[in-house]
């Protein structure tokens, strides 16, 4: 697969996410992005390792004949084609044309983003999408929560919306330094054979809080608000559902969910994992630490 234009200049980015690393080469400046900024601290700047290549160009995808039963959403679509694994992001192709389309290898490990225009070079989704699937292969998952550093320990509050994830948040908001507030709403998990560790993610959720941080991880919480504030236990036949709600599964890949699921017995023996019911306030805080 073609990578670089070889009679223009080539632009390289490099972001890292969790450890995952995906270089984009691209003959337009990338401050013309509109979502380049996003990125912060998550960009590095040495391209010479990444786990995925990809060539950006602007202009309309070739013509490919794609598998029958592709994976379908409102909002984006994955098909095959031959060895490749193509990504239409748009509506249904009988609604309009994709704004962005993604032609992958096999393993997501290069590519080609073909785009209509200049606008936002992931459109906050693309991104994701790779770096689900190049976590599956790694060991690691996304997952719904907040994430803080306390004292060199990886704290998770897992739930969903409205559950209290950005609120716990804040209230470590003056217990730890800034980049130690991971994210108020995705994070990824990894294990590297030996321990797990949590990383921030730059997909922020109200509170706008993301950081390139991690640690190893300390402890799950599965959180609530409650009328009083309370730690519980929890069993694996309890944990288990939770996790299966809450991960972003790659759905569209049997065998690539197939190797998260299986990561989770792992976790599950290895970090503790609680329910959490709390008020917001102090109190809620220090039963915390006392926990972890």
């Amino acid at each position: 697969m073609k990578i670089a234009q070889a009679d223009m200049p080539v632009n390289t980015l490099s972001i890292k996410i969790a450890d995952i690393i995906v270089r984009v080469d691209c003959v337009i400046e990338f401050e013309r992005f509109n979502d380049f900024g996003f990125y912060g601290n998550f960009v590095v700047k040495d391209g010479s390792f990444y786990h995925c290549r990809l060539q950006h160009t602007i202009g309309p995808p070739p013509e490919l004949v794609l598998n029958k039963e592709p994976f379908y959403t409102q909002n984006w679509q994955l098909a095959t084609a031959g060895a490749k694994k193509v990504l239409r992001v748009g509506p249904e192709p009988k609604k309009g044309k994709a704004d962005n389309v993604v032609i992958f290898n096999h393993d997501y490990r290069k590519g080609i983003m073909y785009q209509k225009s200049v606008f936002e070079l992931f459109r906050r989704f693309i991104d994701q999408f790779l770096i689900i699937n190049l976590l599956s292969q790694n060991n690691g998952f996304l997952l719904h929560a907040s994430g803080v550093v306390w004292e060199g320990r990886g704290i998770c509050f897992a739930g969903l919306s409205g559950t209290g994830k950005s609120t716990l948040l804040d209230l470590f908001k003056d217990e730890v330094a800034g980049d130690c507030l991971l994210n108020d709403d995705r994070l990824a998990l990894r294990s590297n054979g030996n321990k797990w560790r949590v990383f921030g993610t730059p997909w922020y959720g109200e509170s706008r809080v993301s950081s390139s941080a991690g640690a190893v991880l300390s402890v799950i919480f599965f959180i609530r608000h409650s009328k009083h504030n309370y730690i519980r236990k929890l069993s694996a036949s309890e944990i288990c559902p939770q996790l299966m709600v809450l991960t972003l599964l790659p759905l569209w890949d049997e065998e690539a969910a197939s190797r998260v699921l299986s990561t989770f017995e792992d976790l599950i023996s290895n970090i503790p994992i609680f329910e959490l019911g709390f008020l917001p306030g102090k109190s809620a805080v220090n039963l915390i630490k006392n926990t972890v």
